[in-house]
């Protein structure tokens, strides 16, 4: 697939490096980043388990009282955790996740920038899968998203 490079800096080493990026105004596509370095695709209009996500946490006790904007923020927040296979070393992926510094590990930065011009690169980047959560019964992924929020 054809990904902008953005330069991010961390806010704990101060690393300088490039990480992938769907690019600004991308809506409804995301990567999944986990603290193992590895990334992961994610098209939320197409991929089913988002949608169930979704459907499961709009129907729990808790999200049921909260604002549409507040719901979604959630979803972010756990649809790697719930709905996605873990990376080869065992780390979920996150949909909010900034990209792992390449010199310390750390996912919080400071300071991302998109270039001008945009460098575009051709990177093979595997979509999400959902192997554990495709085998769950529907009580138990609402079980699984109840728990998660």
């Amino acid at each position: 697939m054809k990904i902008e490079l953005i330069t991010y800096t961390c806010a704990n080493c101060a690393n300088v490096f490039d990480a992938p990026s769907l690019g600004e105004g991308t809506y409804g596509e995301f990567l999944l980043w986990s603290k193992g370095c590895q990334v992961t695709y994610l098209n939320a209009f197409e991929d089913l388990s988002y949608k169930e996500v979704s459907k499961f946490l709009e129907k729990s006790a808790k999200a049921h009282r909260i604002q549409p904007l507040e719901r979604a923020k959630i979803l972010r927040r756990i649809y790697g955790r719930s709905a996605c296979d873990s990376d080869e070393k065992g780390f979920p992926f996150e949909v909010d996740a900034f990209p792992p510094c390449s010199k310390c590990g750390s996912q919080k930065m400071s300071s991302w920038t998109f270039k001008n011009p945009p460098e575009i690169v051709e990177m093979f980047i595997p979509s999400v899968t959902h192997i554990q959560w495709d085998a769950l019964s529907d009580s138990e992924k609402r079980d699984l998203v109840e728990a998660q929020q």
